[in-house]
């Protein structure tokens, strides 16, 4: 009986290690990924670098429920806020030109509550 109780255990901890079970994503990812787009987001470059777009890509990708993507959006949200040279134009554009279709907007003041 021990033995059945350790493996369920077991079983029950490796599906929530798994990927894409609960990819939920932390503030912490969101600023580190936002960081990398900085100089774009606040109009020194003209395109995001490859480096910002995986970043922005994997966030994206990770939030896979509605409840995710608006803890996602959250995030984003206070990190582009904490940008004051922030390129409005540049942060609606970031998404498309990284190439991801549909996603969290890249906004100081979306309504996350929205998202689904």
């Amino acid at each position: 009986m021990e033995m059945i109780k350790l493996i369920l255990l077991v079983a029950v901890a490796y599906a929530f290690v798994q990927p894409g079970w609960a990819a939920d994503v932390s503030c912490t990812t969101v600023d580190s990924a936002i960081s990398t787009c900085g100089q774009y987001l606040i109009g020194m470059l003209t395109a995001p670098t490859a480096e910002c777009c995986s970043g922005m890509r994997s966030i994206h990708e990770a939030a896979s429920s509605t409840q995710a993507r608006r803890e996602t959006c959250d995030c984003i949200r206070k990190t582009v806020a904490m940008y004051g040279d922030l390129s409005d134009q540049a942060a609606r554009t970031l998404t498309g030109k990284c190439g991801i279709k549909t996603g969290i907007p890249i906004s100081r003041d979306i309504d996350c509550s929205r998202i689904s």
